[in-house]
């Protein structure tokens, strides 16, 4: 006989308890019985952007006689989720009474080999968060590890979380329904007092099989779980859908998909696109002989080969959009240069297309995938040796709580509000600019922005002289007239010909930097100004090493890829661990669609410089 005892931020409990020899006893304790389990206020956790994911850690030991036989820590959060709304027949998910549009990635494994010390997957789960993500989706249940778990909690993640048969046309259903069943209930239990998930799924676009199997987890879900949903197939059902497509596509093509009848998919489960790392990335894992051609194994072995991503054409699809990379057009520099304009471009759309139709046709939108568990170029946001790249920071700018943007299929100017508050006095600025620099329209337009909601503004007016490609830039202010949100588009006369682009002169960049290091970091804000006459147009900084001219990573920008209007200019603030300078001093390198910037020193050891053979015009050619 002993006492079970507990305790949690200023509560207290114990629990007499009585155990024969080799007896197993579960105990419960609930508020009707132990009324310091009632918790008045109580500090909620809440979903990445909505508020702090606020944590609680339960201390729990058994005593007997007065000495501690055993004891156990745990973190626990205290919120609540709902899975269906008043106006809605599908799945659609609301916090501690909030409506939360689930933006978010597919994870595989989180790496390999499963070499994942908690340090890598640290950056990897920020990563996430600084995306504005909202929900990861465990694929197969393949992530396992405590650490991922707690990452999640304490960055506001939700997690859809799976169970451990994949498709049925990617292996045979499970034979040992016994052990399947005992490694399901060991994993319920081992993980369920994480606030970070959200539900669990029974099987990845099927039914989990045999019917016994399926009849298991049902029965444990209800012994197990009675307060979360469990969904039996993360394919159908309530409006959820996988299935692609996972290819490049032009951006319009993001906001057409069914909404009602057969094949709806209001929960998005899977869509993702080609997602190709910088050239610095590339060559970390391809020798340059084999990255300055294409096709070859090479390519084909990262992923850039016939599938459903259709790596086979995807040079010659952006090839056809930004300019050919045939025959001797190609190179690594070039190729690179246009793939994150198709990065930027699909990355954005992806999450936009699902904005337009904010709770009234999408309620989530995961990509396939947002973790790279190997060097790959497709199905990422950043890069394996984690960088991010144009295709992160598109989904980033999508995915803000408050967000303006032109919808690619309409040309309609919206306001997308994902917080619960109405936002009233609001002013939204859309400039229309052609190649030469020249404005040619500027309209604002005074808005109310519903809860939960997006806000169509109407079309954008597209004057008579236009160039063949033009560029749109969207800003909304508060009425304090503070930027909340800012956006930037290029826009062809012909729907899917950018080549003009090509003939955009260079703009000449300024580089300011200041260094201001804490607390083990190196924080650099550079300020990128623009005084040309031309759109600088998708401006990429990198920092690295200045003697050895490595790449420092993982490194943190809170935005990237900028285009800079006219006498515009943009502070991008960079993080990295000092150590991984290792006593270096930082060097920032820039290039970008056609920016130029000269080599310049500053205080406290830090330089800019251009990023020379990341350039087209500084780029060897080679033969396709």
């Amino acid at each position: 006989t002993g006492l079970l005892c507990g305790s949690f931020g200023a509560a207290t409990f114990q629990a007499p308890v009585s155990l024969a020899p080799n007896e197993s006893k579960l105990v419960k304790l609930a508020p009707r019985d132990t009324p310091q389990l009632r918790v008045l206020n109580p500090r909620l956790w809440w979903p990445n952007g909505f508020g702090d994911p606020n944590l609680y850690t339960m201390h729990l030991r058994f005593e007997v006689g007065g000495a501690i036989s055993d004891r156990n820590d745990f973190n626990f959060g205290i919120r609540k989720i709902q899975y269906e709304v008043p106006d809605s027949q599908f799945l659609t998910l609301s916090v501690n009474g909030v409506r939360v549009f689930c933006k978010g990635g597919c994870w595989g494994m989180d790496e390999a080999l499963k070499r994942i010390p908690r340090q890598r997957l640290e950056a990897q789960i920020r990563f996430q968060k600084e995306a504005h993500y909202v929900m990861l989706r465990n694929w197969v249940g393949q992530s396992t590890s405590d650490d991922f778990y707690d990452l999640c909690d304490r960055s506001g993640l939700l997690v859809w979380d799976e169970f451990f048969e994949a498709n049925r046309s990617d292996g045979p259903a499970a034979t040992d329904v016994g052990l399947y069943l005992a490694n399901v209930r060991e994993k319920v239990l081992r993980y369920r007092n994480h606030p970070c998930i959200a539900l669990w799924c029974g099987r990845n676009e099927s039914d989990p099989a045999p019917p016994a199997l399926a009849a298991g987890i049902s029965n444990l879900m209800q012994e197990l779980e009675p307060s979360r949903i469990y969904h039996a197939n993360s394919d159908e059902g309530h409006g959820v859908h996988s299935g692609g497509p996972y290819s490049w596509r032009p951006p319009a093509a993001f906001y057409t998909y069914p909404t009602s009848g057969r094949g709806v998919e209001v929960f998005k489960t899977e869509i993702g696109c080609v997602s190709i790392p910088t050239r610095e990335s590339i060559l970390a894992w391809m020798p340059e002989k084999d990255a300055e051609t294409f096709p070859n194994d090479d390519w084909a072995e990262h992923y850039l080969a016939r599938g459903n991503n259709n790596g086979d054409t995807y040079v010659r699809t952006i090839g056809a959009r930004y300019g050919s990379l045939s025959g001797t057009n190609f190179s690594l520099a070039k190729f690179v240069h246009e793939a994150q304009m198709a990065n930027y471009e699909a990355y954005r759309a992806l999450y936009e297309g699902r904005d337009a139709k904010l709770f009234t046709g999408s309620t989530a939108a995961l990509t396939w995938m947002s973790n790279p568990a190997q060097p790959s170029t497709c199905w990422q946001i950043y890069s394996y040796d984690l960088e991010p790249f144009a295709s992160f920071f598109g989904a980033r700018k999508a995915c803000e709580q408050v967000h303006v943007m032109m919808n690619q299929a309409t040309f309609d100017l919206m306001v997308i509000n994902q917080t619960p508050n109405p936002l009233h006095g609001l002013k939204a600025r859309v400039r229309v600019i052609n190649m030469d620099g020249s404005v040619v329209s500027d309209k604002t337009t005074p808005v109310s922005a519903h809860p939960s909601c997006a806000t169509n503004l109407g079309a954008i007016e597209f004057p008579a002289n236009l160039s063949s490609v033009h560029f749109v830039k969207t800003e909304l202010h508060d009425a304090q007239g503070r930027l909340l949100s800012d956006n930037f588009y290029w826009r062809g006369l012909s729907a899917n010909d950018l080549t003009s682009l090509n003939g955009l002169p260079p703009a000449n960049v300024e580089g300011n930097i200041r260094r201001h290091d804490a607390a083990g970091k190196c924080l650099l804000d550079v300020t990128l100004s623009n005084p040309s006459k031309v759109v600088a147009l998708m401006t990429h900084i990198q920092l690295r090493k200045q003697t050895s001219n490595e790449r420092v990573l993982p490194v943190y920008y809170d935005d990237n890829y900028v285009s800079l209007l006219p006498g515009d200019s943009r502070t991008i603030q960079v993080e990295a661990a000092s150590k991984d300078l290792g006593g270096d001093n930082p060097l920032i390198v820039v290039d970008g669609w056609n920016p130029v910037v000269q080599s310049r020193s500053f205080s406290g050891g830090v330089s800019i410089a251009p990023n020379t053979p990341a350039l087209v015009t500084g780029a060897p050619a080679a033969k396709l």
